[in-house]
């Protein structure tokens, strides 16, 4: 019984403070009684965006090294024990917007730039029983037993995109808009890593990507009406870009700083991008002016993109096997928007 008169209370706050701010933001239209009558804008208007992200990114083929959990009796052995990774830390980012919408012909155009960049770090010792031991994932030129890895990441994310909308309103309480434009985007991961054994000596691996492109991207966004000014927003688009893909790899050994590895791999490659975005919102629309409070969570997944690169540790001279790691790459989190008509 508490708990509906909480949310009834609650309810009928909410209530009065979207009708006094739809009073407070029309009260230059008085002379218009139509004015805020409508669920959407229906004249044309320059809408100016500005979004905060609390963002982080998943990807595999992070790992770095394995600590060993049992003890065995065998010499020789495969991978026994955890393996360890650096994860990356949710960090603020960015994104802002100026669309203009022309009521006439129903259409949008939208100019948006997205920013976003974090990072993470991680690192393990060796077990404290004398038989069990760490080792790094990668070969080195140090020999073990190990005594520490660590590992370090970091990642930048640009994006940009440059569309057009074709707005419909199916039904009085429904806005879709049918999305297709130009993209582009710039994606970058440095990561560093090191091995250390018992007896000071220690190797250094950075393995850095980057990504520029450009491409199309199509999709959908919804606003559904449900009452008392807050909507169910929704989007998704797919995007599809080509562009140049670098992979740099150095590792170096002691305090020397001998290299045992300095190699570059390029090509151009397609990749794509898939958004999701789903939350509530709060629209005061208006034939003057109008205002948009959105909170959701919003997912980027990223194909053909993130790929680490191994290869055969052997003589100089010899021939050399390389082996690839791919992965899918998320980008994700908490959006909040805050939009402005005039």
């Amino acid at each position: 019984m508490k708990s509906s008169l909480l949310a009834a209370a609650a309810l009928s706050t909410l209530t009065t403070l979207s009708l006094s701010a739809r009073e407070l933001m029309c009260e230059q239209c008085e002379p218009e009684p139509s004015c805020c009558e409508h669920l959407f804008v229906e004249r044309s208007q320059w809408f100016v965006e500005g979004e905060f992200l609390y963002w982080t990114v998943d990807t595999n083929a992070l790992d770095y090294a394995v600590r060993m959990n049992k003890s065995t009796t065998e010499i020789n052995t495969f991978a026994i024990g955890d393996y360890k990774t650096a994860n990356y830390d949710y960090r603020p980012g960015f994104r802002v917007a100026l669309s203009y919408y022309c009521c006439p012909k129903f259409w949008q155009a939208t100019a948006q730039y997205t920013y976003l960049t974090t990072d993470g770090s991680d690192s393990t010792t060796d077990p404290e029983e004398f038989d069990r031991f760490i080792y790094p994932t990668r070969r080195t030129s140090t020999e073990g037993p190990f005594e520490k890895a660590s590992s370090d990441i970091d990642f930048r994310y640009h994006v940009g995109d440059l569309n057009v909308a074709r707005v419909f309103d199916p039904n009085p309480h429904l806005r879709l808009r049918l999305i297709g434009g130009l993209t582009a985007a710039a994606i970058e991961q440095k990561w560093k890593m090191k091995a250390e054994n018992n007896a000071g000596g220690f190797d250094r691996i950075n393995e850095d990507w980057c990504f520029w492109g450009g491409g199309i991207r199509l999709g959908i966004s919804a606003d559904w009406f449900w009452g008392c000014q807050f909507y169910l927003t929704g989007k998704t688009t797919f995007a599809t870009m080509i562009g140049t893909y670098e992979n740099k790899e150095k590792q170096t050994f002691g305090v020397d700083n001998l290299i045992i590895s300095d190699s570059k791999y390029d090509d151009h490659r397609f990749t794509m991008n898939a958004q999701f975005l789903l939350g509530p919102s709060w629209q005061i629309p208006c034939d003057c002016w109008s205002f948009e409070l959105f909170a959701g969570y919003e997912f980027n997944i990223w194909f053909n993109l993130h790929e680490r690169i191994r290869t055969q540790f052997t003589f100089v001279d010899d021939s050399k096997e390389t082996l690839y790691a791919h992965g899918l790459l998320g980008v994700h989190g908490l959006t909040v928007r805050l939009t402005l008509g005039f």
